[in-house]
């Protein structure tokens, strides 16, 4: 099966939810096709970062979804037919869903079986299990004893720091009720190791401000960094004027979506007053040093 965007578009649209497509890069690879946002229940809602493959996705690709969770605190998926239709897979940190998958997610189904390169494991509620564990009076020894496994084990389980195989995860259930299984989404915790691969001076000057800086390299946003109390995407204009408007364009519909402060890098004054004309905040190759103000530097 090929999966293509307007697949997904079509679920979305059956569901009612609203998206934004981001169609930059037109003809390479492209980490990021959709934004959705997505509520379960009485749960806040929550931004799905969605790319959709039908071929094999590359590492460049899942670093940059992986990144751009994290910061945004967002939730990284992948639509692929490399799973089965309930099974989630993990790719460092990035969820891979197939596109039934995807569906009962969105009609407020668990999915809560993902496969890795060590096995099959069941995501669980480690605040469920705190919780029952008090109530029923039980320790982490008693629970231990009960499953087989270590007292270590246990504390990693209440931590949210592991998750069990479908042998633990039936006799958890057996112990405290269904409650205690989990979803891969809703119990989802990104890396906080992002990456930065680009040498440019603006990386510099937001690391010497406190920011946390990752570099994007399959969207329009080039740049994402966030501290305590700003969160801000930036985009290198590119040299061909109109893949440039497009990027502009597209980068600014993600920090729209994300209520991001956007900043535009251009190497021509000319254009940089055009774009300022346009509303965006610009600011000149050569003149980065006026950036520490914008973000509270002296």
């Amino acid at each position: 099966m090929t999966i293509r965007v307007n697949d997904v578009i079509r679920i979305l649209e059956d569901e009612g939810l609203n998206y934004t497509i981001i169609n930059y890069p037109e003809k390479n690879k492209k980490s990021i096709d959709i934004i959705v946002e997505f509520k379960r229940g009485s749960q806040e809602k929550k931004k799905l970062v969605v790319k959709t493959s039908s071929d094999k996705i590359g590492k460049d690709e899942i670093t940059d979804l992986k990144n751009f969770s994290y910061l945004t605190q967002s939730i990284p998926l992948i639509i692929t037919d490399e799973t089965e239709e309930d099974i989630a897979i993990e790719k460092d940190k990035v969820i891979g869903l197939s596109l039934f998958g995807f569906e009962r997610l969105l009609k407020g189904d668990k999915i809560f079986v993902y496969r890795t390169r060590g096995g099959m494991f069941v995501r669980i509620r480690p605040e469920v299990l705190r919780q029952k564990m008090r109530e029923m009076n039980y320790s982490m020894g008693d629970v231990a004893k009960m499953l087989g496994v270590s007292r270590k084990t246990i504390y990693d389980y209440e931590n949210g720091d592991s998750d069990v195989s479908i042998e633990i995860a039936e006799k958890l259930i057996d112990i405290f009720g269904p409650e205690i299984i989990g979803d891969v989404c809703e119990t989802y915790q990104a890396d906080d190791k992002v990456s930065v691969d680009k040498d440019h001076k603006v990386i510099n000057i937001l690391e010497s401000k406190g920011f946390k800086v990752a570099t994007l390299k399959f969207t329009a946003v080039d740049i994402i960094a966030s501290n305590n109390s700003k969160k801000l995407i930036i985009t290198i204009e590119s040299r061909n004027p109109d893949n440039s408007i497009k990027k502009i364009q597209e980068a600014s519909k993600i920090a729209e979506e994300f209520n991001l402060n956007m900043i535009v890098i251009s190497k021509s004054s000319s254009r940089a007053k055009e774009l300022e004309k346009d509303g965006f905040k610009v600011y000149l190759d050569q003149n980065l040093d006026e950036l520490k103000y914008e973000i509270g530097g002296d």
